[in-house]
């Protein structure tokens, strides 16, 4: 990774913790560097802060489509075996 101020690590980093959009283009604004680049370099960032921090990366990660299709279904079963209907 390119050297960078302290203050812009401490961003990028806290950026990866709501997704990695926002800390890409923060690396890229930093270094000048190009997409590819940048999103590799961020990739290995949330890689090392996977290791070094896991629970705080694993709260942010979105559970995406199939854990809400997987919550409603779970949801409607409750909802089906507990006899609410509407």
């Amino acid at each position: 990774m390119a050297e960078l101020p302290q203050e812009t690590l401490d961003q990028i980093r806290a950026h990866l913790l709501e997704g990695k959009l926002k800390a890409i283009k923060l690396y890229r604004e930093a270094t000048d560097s190009s997409l590819i680049e940048s999103k590799e370099q961020i990739e290995k960032l949330s890689e090392e802060l996977e290791k070094s921090h896991p629970r705080q990366m694993a709260d942010n990660k979105p559970i995406g489509c199939a854990g809400i299709l997987l919550l409603a279904v779970a949801g409607a079963g409750l909802v089906a075996k507990s006899g609410i209907g509407f």
